[in-house]
């Protein structure tokens, strides 16, 4: 009777689970979240004029594009049909759900289906890489997500090693954020003629296409590894300096603003917050922890060292760690063995200080509240950002009528860095106007012929002639 309670449980936290990532799409959809590298996509939808097979070659034939075809393959395709449909680009939020179902589905057949639903419920709202849960365009690291989960199910589950190599492929060219671990494969293989199979089939696939096909067939192939990186120490020691800095004040600076955001979070997803957390302690409170824990001191260690190795792709990279902005997007894995080494941390820590499962399961079930909430006041603030943006704009438009300006290129003038860190309404510094790219769809959105006025903040371009100042929600002309 008990064991079908626990069941009953379990099932019901796996609904909670599913609803409330669907309900963060559906805000998306909802409030039409667009922002950042977003924009200049659906800006691209508007002017296609080319057929389908066309505008994909000729979207894959670019310096970002080109090594990730898996992924920009889907992505130009819901640019294209989304040039008659704007929300059908949205659609690309969905992958972050489908990956979701891929970390449950591998996650049961490795642990258990107790530790498959908190995985993927502390995954889900998880406060590394935000960007990957509320862009459409960071489905690529979704899709790696997907393929790699697959890669680690056919080498632990299934056992075949030719269907792992060739879906760790696919998440490589879907984006490159879990090269590195292609040692934790290895490591699991535990035949060494195996491991020659797998290394020679990924590695060899992957170089093949990086340095022979994808410079051959795509006119605008970038190499995006920069090797020689690696030996600029100064810029090594940063990057050490900025994950501890992500891992130890961070995270724990988005928490406490999330809970700061407690009064503007609705009633029902604080009352929803709580339920799954009285769930998560429902399921755990007689879980079997204790035996299984030299299972979770090698989960701990597995997944610490994933984490490292996921921090390596910054050091062959010019971007950083960081949780900020939209310049977290390359946290996916580091996001997924971050869950997995908080969750078999806490329990061994807890086993061997003799606590028992009750305190084990009040710890998941404040540590699953805590996140939701963040989560929640994350997504207001991707809403928020988005509202931002076309309030910026639309203000610029009424200001650019008052002064009779039809064409020409116009500078915005305001304080983005103290915006970021001063406003309550962000919790992760989340993306507002700034980059060159994002202003025609934005000046499309609100009233402004992008083709006639071209609109730059201030800090990408110093010589504006024309410059207008956003200061206590007003728009002056200051030259």
């Amino acid at each position: 009777m008990e064991k079908k309670l626990n069941n009953s449980y379990l099932i019901f936290l796996n609904i909670l689970i599913i609803v409330y990532n669907l309900y963060i799409c559906l805000a998306v959809f909802k409030e039409k979240i667009v922002v950042s590298d977003d924009l200049s996509k659906l800006y691209e939808s508007k002017q296609i004029s080319k057929s389908y097979f066309s505008y994909i070659y000729s979207f894959l034939d670019s310096t970002t594009m080109a090594a990730r075809p898996v992924s920009g393959f889907v992505t130009g395709t819901l640019i294209f049909f989304s040039k008659s449909n704007e929300y059908i680009y949205l659609l690309g939020v969905l992958f972050f759900p489908l990956s979701l179902i891929a970390i449950y589905c591998v996650a049961k057949n490795i642990l258990s289906k107790e530790l498959a639903s908190l995985v993927t419920l502390l995954y889900s709202c998880s406060l590394i890489g935000t960007s990957i849960q509320f862009s459409s365009i960071m489905l690529n690291s979704n899709l790696a997500t997907i393929f790699f989960s697959l890669s680690i199910y056919f080498i632990c589950v299934r056992k075949n090693i030719i269907l792992s190599a060739l879906f760790f492929i696919a998440s490589i060219l879907s984006y490159e954020i879990f090269l590195p671990l292609i040692l934790l494969n290895l490591f699991l293989i535990k035949n060494n003629k195996k491991r020659i199979v797998f290394l020679l089939i990924t590695s060899g696939i992957i170089v093949l296409f990086r340095k022979v096909i994808q410079p051959e067939i795509f006119v605008n192939s970038y190499q995006r590894d920069e090797v020689g990186k690696i030996f600029e120490f100064k810029r090594v020691g940063q990057i050490a300096v900025y994950s501890v800095k992500l891992f130890f004040k961070d995270i724990f600076v988005g928490m406490y603003k999330g809970l700061l955001n407690l009064r503007n979070i609705h009633i029902v997803e604080i009352i929803s917050a709580l339920m799954v957390s009285s769930v998560v302690y429902k399921v755990f409170s007689a879980y079997d922890f204790k035996s299984q824990l030299h299972r979770f001191k090698t989960l701990g260690i597995i997944s610490l060292i994933s984490i490292l190795l996921g921090l390596s792709i910054f050091l062959f990279s010019s971007y950083i760690p960081t949780v900020f902005g939209f310049d977290n997007r390359n946290l996916g894995a580091i996001r997924l063995f971050y869950t997995l080494f908080v969750i078999s941390g806490i329990v061994y820590v807890l086993v061997k200080l003799k606590l028992g499962n009750k305190i084990i399961s009040v710890c998941f079930a404040i540590l699953a509240f805590l996140l939701m909430i963040t989560d929640i006041s994350v997504k207001n603030s991707w809403i928020y950002a988005s509202k931002f943006n076309n309030e910026l704009f639309s203000k610029l438009n009424i200001a650019l009528k008052e002064n009779h300006i039809e064409n020409g290129e116009i500078c915005l003038k305001y304080d983005i860095s103290n915006e970021l860190k001063t406003n309550p309404h962000f919790t992760f510094r989340e993306p507002i106007f700034y980059n060159n790219w994002e202003s025609p769809m934005l000046s499309e959105m609100n009233g402004i012929n992008s083709k006639k006025i071209h609109v730059y903040n201030v800090e990408r371009k110093a010589d504006c002639a024309t410059v207008f100042l956003y200061q206590n929600g007003k728009i002056s002309r200051v030259k």
